[in-house]
């Protein structure tokens, strides 16, 4: 598997299991919150189902024993007899490995299932981190604009006359006030909707710091147009159900033989004066004349076709969706890489405050500047959470390790 359940903390790259009674970094905080997921054990449970199915595809069925006994009188004499004949189903010796073949393949769908369960986790829980450090960044600028608003609105209610352009500035300063506070609603409804979420693995009580949140990326991690799809969950998932299915139609065949049972007999005769015992052999089998399993066979040989040719087509689309990723991932690590100096874009932000209360600067340019900052920041975020699920999907598609973006 390429994601074992049991390496787990080994594969997302920590040295150590971490101490989740003292969170102190966000990969803690990950891999804490993942250990946490009830996914996590019912993924464990998971695996110990795949091999349960194998073991039940493996096990010999029990012979049958049949006892008949018959007791009667002839001319006056008591008599019985009684006879013990024990079957063992031969045929499974022909038809026992197209069964492991069906277990092998069943098997490797639970594990594939499982484990593409717990990625989904691992990959909702990045996003969310990640998520939760924007909305806390976007409703921080929007306070500071709405506060710069209420200075702007103060200054001039306070004026006993006012002239056109300020009450056009004091109309845009309360509407831009207004539908800030509109989204700032947004904002904490999408963020009580992640807390809740993580704090249903942590407790009501855990406090969700800026100290175990990721920063905005810096570096990011590089992909090669050379990556490989054929390790996708949903390409191994279909290539299992086509191996799935060509074990069906194995064992379809195999089916049409006879069943075959064989074993030993033996009758005990008391005729009230004499007993006897006689040994022989039992052997039953079902005559093939009315059935050779063809409706079986004819099913498994076109699922087996069926998973061919969805095994094909999902491999080529794996390879169209990498392509199309990789585009949008380096595509949104060019606008971050570009537009990155938000220090810069900040100073710039308080130096237009700080000239508008000196008087140097009008209400309405303080209001673009504000409308500026915040849309700047959304469309920041926007591309941060592009690069970060494109790179997640990307890695879903190679089946390689999805932390290295933490």
């Amino acid at each position: 598997m390429i994601f074992q359940i049991l390496l787990l903390l080994y594969s997302v790259g920590f040295a150590a299991e971490p101490n989740c009674t003292t969170v102190k970094s966000y990969k803690d905080f990950y891999s804490c919150s993942l250990l946490k997921h009830p996914d996590f054990e019912v993924s464990k449970l998971k695996m110990a189902e795949a091999n349960a199915l194998e073991e039940q595809a493996s096990q010999f069925q029990n012979p049958e024993l049949e006892i008949q006994d018959i007791k009667g009188k002839v001319s006056g004499q008591n008599t019985s007899t009684t006879e013990a004949v024990l079957s063992f189903p031969v045929s499974q010796l022909w038809t026992r490995g197209a069964k492991k073949e069906v277990g092998a393949a069943e098997k490797r769908l639970a594990e594939i299932e499982s484990s593409e369960a717990l990625l989904n986790v691992r990959k909702r829980l990045i996003v969310n981190i990640y998520r939760l450090r924007q909305i806390q960044s976007e409703i921080d600028t929007f306070d500071e604009s709405i506060h710069a608003f209420e200075t702007i609105r103060k200054q001039l209610r306070a004026r006993p006359a006012r002239g056109p352009e300020q009450e056009v500035t004091l109309g845009l300063v309360e509407i831009a006030s207004s539908d800030y506070e509109l989204k700032k609603i947004q904002l904490n409804t999408e963020k009580s909707e992640i807390l809740s979420q993580l704090l249903a693995l942590w407790g009501p009580d855990f406090k969700i710091t800026k100290d175990i949140l990721p920063g905005p990326k810096e570096k990011w991690p590089e992909i090669s147009t050379s990556l490989s799809v054929n390790q996708s969950f949903q390409v191994q998932k279909i290539q299992a159900l086509a191996r799935k299915a060509q074990a069906e139609q194995n064992l379809a065949n195999k089916e049409s033989w006879p069943e075959v049972k064989l074993g030993p007999a033996v009758e005990q005769t008391n005729d009230g004066t004499e007993k006897s015992t006689s040994y022989g052999v039992n052997l039953s089998m079902s005559l093939p004349i009315f059935s050779l399993n063809q409706g079986s066979r004819n099913l498994a040989t076109t699922r087996a076709k069926q998973a061919e040719l969805a095994a094909s087509y999902n491999l080529k689309k794996a390879q169209l969706e990498k392509d199309i990723l990789i585009q949008k991932y380096r595509s949104a690590i060019a606008v971050l890489k570009k537009h990155s100096d938000w220090d810069e874009v900040r100073k710039k932000h308080h130096r237009v405050d700080s000239l508008f209360r000196q008087g140097l600067v009008s209400g309405s340019i303080v209001i673009e500047a504000h409308r500026q900052i915040t849309d700047f920041t959304e469309s920041q975020h926007k591309q941060e959470l592009l690069a970060i699920e494109s790179f997640l999907e990307l890695k879903t598609l190679s089946g390689e390790n999805v932390e290295e973006i933490l």
